[in-house]
């Protein structure tokens, strides 16, 4: 199997991607993107912003059978700001000096005879899947595109006639197992007291996967401490809204007000980034040096003092990783777009 670009497969195995409770739905989505006929397929996914559409995209896009069964395979992001030349440009080894229709039809080229995957991530409007689904050549080689989306009309229309795969919330199984793979398979033993306070933790995290991985990077922080625990406890279950996205806001918010007062500035940095930008972390680092939040540590340097930096939020899962180099180090970061609407919504607070 051959790919479009260079994706090293560590990139998609961060920690964040554990997937708890969503099995039949992979299996079905498995089977919708494996068989069929051999007419292109658009095959979508629709949810609320971190209920996991991405993370169940990725690990379909991962999975061996599923890289045995088609030629070639890629990824790319939309966003709600897209542009066409850069998700083109996302599909492939990019070439700076070419106009649009060059890069579509170098696009089509590739794909042309071939039986491709390609996963479209985070799609906004009916408008950019009439612009992206151009570039895309139906050669009756059982082609198929993974759509994901938050918006049900857009999933509608841009699927092949089937209804698209609405993903549902977590049940409270779901959301304490995935709450204990996060924090007590990973960070040794803790007393059944902890347990019953994760247990009433993950009630109220309102079933969502990303409010339960933010508030076990939270947890995992503060240690083994039962108060520290109980006061988190009550905050997350203070304003028990009806609403999931509130909640998982809320619950977002919880874990930025926690961070030391070092690392706030670091967070609220990436407020200046465009949603779902892959930021280079070279950069970045020179970038928190000009404004000064690189505290110097003796015995270090700012480049160690920032990959501390870097780690810790990333730790708390309120940026991840996007590519490691061969040797283990973070080249490129970014934020879930959820996880960035409370990066602006503090930033403009301040």
């Amino acid at each position: 199997t051959s790919s479009l670009v260079s994706l090293p497969e560590h990139a998609f195995e961060q920690p964040e991607n554990i997937m708890v409770g969503r099995e039949n739905e992979f299996e079905m989505m498995l089977d919708q993107l494996a068989r069929g006929g051999r007419e292109l397929e658009v095959v979508s996914i629709v949810g609320m912003g971190g209920i996991g559409k991405t993370t169940l995209a990725t690990k379909l896009y991962s999975d061996p059978y599923i890289m045995s069964r088609f030629d070639i395979r890629a990824k790319a992001t939309v966003s709600q700001e897209y542009c066409v030349r850069n998700v083109i440009l996302g599909l492939l080894p990019s070439r700076s000096d070419e106009s649009d229709d060059q890069l579509a039809d170098r696009l089509q080229k590739h794909l042309k005879g071939r039986r491709y995957l390609v996963v479209i991530d985070d799609i906004w409007t009916t408008e950019a899947w009439d612009d992206i689904k151009l570039c895309f050549p139906d050669c009756y080689k059982g082609s198929r595109i993974l759509l994901t989306t938050r918006n049900v009309e857009v999933a509608e229309y841009a699927s092949s006639g089937k209804p698209p795969h609405h993903m549902r919330l977590m049940n409270f199984d779901e959301s304490w197992n995935l709450l204990h793979k996060k924090i007590f398979e990973t960070e040794g033993s803790y007393s059944p007291e902890f347990e019953n306070i994760g247990k009433q933790i993950a009630l109220k995290c309102g079933g969502l996967p990303l409010a339960i991985t933010v508030t076990a990077g939270l947890l995992s922080k503060i240690g083994q401490r039962l108060d520290e625990w109980q006061r988190i406890a009550e905050n997350v279950s203070s304003v028990v809204s009806t609403d999931p996205e509130a909640q998982c806001m809320r619950v977002l918010a919880l874990s930025y007000h926690h961070l030391p007062s070092h690392l706030k500035p670091c967070f609220l940095y990436f407020a200046i980034f465009a949603e779902d930008e892959c930021i280079y972390v070279k950069k970045l680092v020179e970038l928190w040096a000009v404004e000064g939040f690189l505290n110097e540590e003796e015995g270090k340097s700012i480049e160690e003092v920032a990959e501390t930096c870097i780690n810790e939020l990333v730790d708390r899962s309120l940026i991840s990783i996007h590519n490691l180099s061969f040797d283990g180090e973070t080249q490129r970061c970014g934020m879930h777009d959820v996880t960035r609407e409370l990066c602006l919504r503090e930033a403009r607070n301040m």
